[in-house]
């Protein structure tokens, strides 16, 4: 991002200069794209008459709120929007036209030109910046307002208040909350105009056919979490987008995660069939491929809302969904050993335990009921639904046991998968990719078996959970009809 700073900062040796007007952002933009060694230089801005207007300054995008921000493992990388103009065309305006106001609390790269576009799109919504900087590149209007406080803004027009507002700040953070209430970066407002614009020419082929490549880093998700990402980014962009072509390829270079390591292998094709009818090697020797903005997703809104609203929950897989051969067979396999042949009723039980309780993952997860008490609850779901069996899907050992030593333990059938005993001291406050990686485990055989333990959900007559998770969303997303489904937290959302 280029940031605005005063003119005190000019340096003595000017490297590169440019005249205050539209374009002086694209031109130090420009400046910063070819000089990567020297961003730590200014660009001096003049006026008119010679004298130095202000200096542009160039920043690193990275949130300044995700933890453990040296970590790879979890650290988040933003790119730069280094190609952009006042003349794109086929932008995505789904986000922006919700809005009738836009309050932009500094004038910088993204703001300023966002707004221009927002304004050449749509002439009828207001415009606002408190920031009085605003005033070298604006000029005051009816529809594009400057003050220096959000208080004098109000104060001078009293009528804004009733409009559908978007304050939009500097600070590049992963905010959650601020997206449902309508309080975000410049960044992401940028991210959900420019999301479908990387478009990329790999080759001669399909010159009638326009690819949309899902290419994410997996990172720390884990299997439900990386399998709603694809199918639900490839149903979002049928929705918006009929004319592309979804494919996947979950290979990025130097992607530490829990089932490839740091190999750079397509963790989709590890397990899953290609969700197109077209080969990776096909799409990458087409002309016309669209990138997906690989760890800038959870700075799209149109992915926060879809991540953490009951639209994840609700997603429904379908044929969007295929397991390739081997998995299709292990699970068959596996299954076949687990669930009696003459099982007619079967309740269907998710204890979300170990990681789920670590202090730096409670307050991203809702949390649910203890085990103790989704024990009491199936206790009285199987005597009053006349369950004859309970299938138990949990990856914490201490859970089993406490369900081992219950009244529902002559009923109890389970997946015979590697388990954390998340009481060991070792293994408190740690995630379950950190304690994958310590073991060493064999990540392939593990998620096969993971696999199995998903697909036992689907075999079962009705569900309980002790939180919303990704066993759930899974179980729901399979499309499962279970007589009822108690599932805690998302519940009332799902009925709703």
């Amino acid at each position: 991002m280029i940031k605005i700073h005063p003119a005190s900062e000019a340096p003595t040796m000017v490297r590169k200069y440019a005249t205050n007007g539209d374009e002086v952002f694209i031109t130090a933009r420009d400046f910063f794209h070819r000089n990567k060694d020297i961003r730590h230089h200014k660009v001096v801005v003049y006026n008119e008459d010679g004298s130095i207007a202000y200096c542009l300054g160039f920043e690193k995008n990275k949130p300044i709120n995700w933890e453990d921000a040296e970590n790879p493992m979890v650290q988040m990388h933003l790119s730069n929007y280094w190609e952009y103009s006042a003349d794109d065309e086929g932008l995505d305006w789904s986000y922006a036209d919700r809005f009738q106001l836009f309050l932009y609390s500094e004038l910088e790269e993204y703001s300023y030109h966002t707004a221009r576009m927002i304004r050449k799109h749509n002439p009828s919504v207001t415009i606002a910046f408190t920031d009085p900087n605003a005033t070298f590149l604006f000029q005051r209007s009816e529809k594009l307002l400057v003050a220096n406080s959000e208080e004098e803004l109000f104060q001078q027009h009293p009528e804004l208040k009733e409009l559908r507002t978007l304050r939009v700040h500097p600070q590049m953070e992963w905010d959650v909350q601020g997206v449902f209430t309508n309080n975000v970066s410049s960044f992401l407002l940028m991210t959900s105009l420019y999301w479908i614009k990387r478009e990329f020419y790999y080759g001669p082929l399909n010159p009638d056919k326009t690819f949309y490549l899902i290419k994410q880093p997996v990172k720390e998700n884990g299997l439900t979490a990386l399998i709603a990402n694809v199918v639900g980014t490839k149903q979002m962009i049928r929705a918006i987008r009929p004319d592309f072509i979804p494919v996947v390829d979950l290979g990025v270079a130097n992607d530490p995660n829990q089932f490839a390591g740091t190999s750079g292998e397509d963790v989709w094709s590890m397990f899953f069939e290609q969700i197109s009818n077209h080969t990776l090697a096909e799409v990458y020797n087409s002309q016309h491929v669209i990138l997906d903005q690989n760890s800038n997703l959870n700075m799209n809104p149109y992915m926060t809302e879809f991540v953490f609203s009951n639209a994840r929950a609700e997603l429904t897989y379908g044929d969007d969904l295929q397991y390739n051969e081997a998995v299709r067979a292990h699970t068959e396999a596996t299954l076949a050993k687990v669930f009696p042949k003459d099982a007619k009723r079967v309740l269907a039980v998710i204890a979300r335990g170990t990681d789920y309780n670590a202090a730096r993952v409670a307050k991203y997860v809702p949390h649910g009921i203890s085990a103790e008490e989704t024990i009491a609850k199936a206790i009285d779901y199987v005597r009053e639904g006349n369950f004859d069996h309970v299938y138990l899907c949990t990856e914490d050992a201490s859970y089993l046991k406490l369900f081992q030593e219950s009244e529902l333990a002559d009923k109890l059938i389970y997946v015979d998968q590697s388990r954390i005993d998340y009481q060991r001291e070792e293994n408190n406050e740690k995630l379950l990719l950190e304690i994958f990686g310590r073991e060493r485990s064999n990540p392939y055989t593990r998620t096969l078996d993971y696999i199995a333990v998903l697909e036992g959900l689907t075999k079962c007559q009705a569900l309980l959970a002790n939180v919303t998770c990704g066993a759930v969303t899974y179980a729901l997303g399979r499309g499962t009809k279970y007589e009822f489904a108690d599932v805690g937290k998302i519940q009332s959302g799902l009925n709703g």
